[in-house]
């Protein structure tokens, strides 16, 4: 083993250096691989700031990530993601959110089978933090992997509903604790959204209704959950796309209603269209916000600056 290893590390190096010595060597004078990922061709005499002092051409980053790592593509966002401080600093909040689609629309499974472009994985993370306390520590946080699929525009031949969707999925939330503190619960949704748009001023109404059945909620650390979560909640978006969009969320359980609104507006419209950041404002008055304190109401104010609203 002491002789191959060596012997293998300098083959290794012959056949980069040489890569007719490969198996997939290009034909004689075709042009390598690596020159073929180029950066974006520039004007004639205009200085190339991606080339080398040898005038080869230079790639950027981006086209690297591209070539090599293909699938990131189906990486997007999912849930609104936002830093907020409270107006009572122990009650801060902030949210990160993605989801990731299996199958390309381009290949031909999704050209065969149009509805397996709907199948996501995604992953939530909303975290409870003190910012009033010395050490700073994290109130609770819910952790939730979600495995869902989502339909299509589907047509519904009225000329003034612009968007009819269906979503439907499973969906796991739990605060990662252990003991007496260990909260978790999964339930089964089916969520249909309606969209209603001005196209010429891009002001949109979206109405999503949500019915959801809990599904081997913990029985030992919260099994009263759905008295405080309730079984449905309504979700109503409206605005204007390069303005202020409110963003309301309501349910009804048994130990009572609870209520979300935020307000989002875009900060590059103050800042020379140079700042890519929405600023928003919280006031939720809820029961069950956090998994930990689910039996607690919560109403809380809040303020801080979002990505994705």
């Amino acid at each position: 083993m002491k002789i191959c290893l060596p012997l293998l590390f300098w083959l290794l190096i012959i056949a980069i250096q040489n890569p007719a010595l490969g198996a997939d060597a290009e034909p004689p004078g075709a042009t390598p691989a690596e020159a073929r990922i180029t950066s974006p061709s520039v004007p004639e005499g205009t200085p190339n700031a991606a080339e080398s002092k040898s005038g080869d051409p230079k790639t950027d980053l981006s086209e690297f990530i591209s070539t090599y790592q293909p699938y990131a593509k189906n990486i997007s966002f999912y849930q609104p993601m936002y830093f907020l401080v409270g107006t009572d600093p122990k009650n801060s909040k902030f949210q990160v959110s993605f989801k990731y689609r299996f199958i390309d629309p381009a290949k031909s499974w999704s050209q065969h089978h149009p509805w397996l472009q709907g199948i996501h994985l995604a992953y939530t993370q909303t975290s409870f933090w003190d910012l009033a306390s010395a050490s700073k520590p994290f109130e609770d946080t819910s952790y939730k992997p979600e495995l869902f699929w989502q339909s299509q525009n589907m047509d519904t031949s009225l000329a003034w509903l612009k968007g009819f969707f269906v979503q439907t999925g499973l969906q796991h939330e739990s605060n990662g604790r252990a003991g007496e503190e260990s909260r978790s619960t999964n339930f089964a949704y089916i969520e249909p959204s309606f969209v209603l748009m001005n196209e010429k001023k891009l002001t949109g109404l979206k109405i999503s209704p949500r019915f959801h059945l809990f599904v081997g909620n913990d029985g030992e650390t919260n099994p009263d959950l759905p008295d405080y979560r309730g079984y449905w909640d309504l979700r109503l978006t409206f605005g204007r796309a390069d303005r202020f969009i409110i963003d309301s969320r309501m349910h009804w359980a048994n130990a009572g209603g609870s209520f979300q609104v935020d307000i989002t507006y875009p900060l590059h419209r103050l800042f020379g269209d140079n700042l890519d950041l929405y600023l928003q404002a919280e006031y939720v008055n809820a029961l069950a916000e956090s998994l930990l304190n689910y039996n607690e109401r919560t109403e809380a104010v809040r303020i801080g600056l979002a990505i994705v609203r």
